[in-house]
């Protein structure tokens, strides 16, 4: 495991995600932003951050949820005997994705800002958690990082 390798992927995809949010919030003028959405949910579970942490509560959150994601995909990938690649890379998106909505639908039935449309933002959640994890195969490809081998090149 190398840990720079996979900080390196989940911050590219979730940056990748995340453009891909903001840029359809924009085009539909809907709150499809994620940091925006879970700053909302910190504050309603009383995580009330001041300061210049004010802003960027929903992004640390985004990004460790990112984190997260990217080494359960590189322990699946390692353990499990699935090929590393797009295809499994692409199918992970797509479990990801319906997680994603599950988890989103269960935050909904507790406490979130009504305006959100909820059928299109999982629509685009289902597709961002797709991008997100062929990212991580483009980000472990170009840096020669192959999560079943036993022994990893160097850069």
């Amino acid at each position: 495991m190398n840990l720079l390798k996979i900080f390196i992927a989940a911050f590219s995809a979730t940056n990748m995600m995340t453009t891909f949010s903001y840029l359809l919030s924009a085009s539909y003028k809907r709150l499809f932003r994620e940091p925006v959405m879970l700053d909302y949910i910190l504050k309603g579970v009383g995580i009330k951050l001041s300061g210049r942490w004010h802003k960027v509560g929903g992004w640390i959150a985004h990004y460790i949820i990112g984190l997260a994601l990217v080494f359960c995909y590189e322990a699946i990938w390692r353990y499990t005997g699935v090929h590393f690649g797009f295809l499994s890379g692409i199918a992970m998106g797509i479990i990801s994705g319906i997680l994603g909505i599950i988890c989103w639908h269960a935050i909904y039935s507790t406490a979130i800002h009504d305006d959100v449309a909820r059928r299109s933002y999982y629509i685009q959640l289902f597709f961002g958690h797709i991008i997100f994890a062929c990212v991580v195969v483009i980000a472990f490809k170009i840096f020669k990082y192959d999560p079943v081998s036993k022994i990893e090149p160097y850069l």
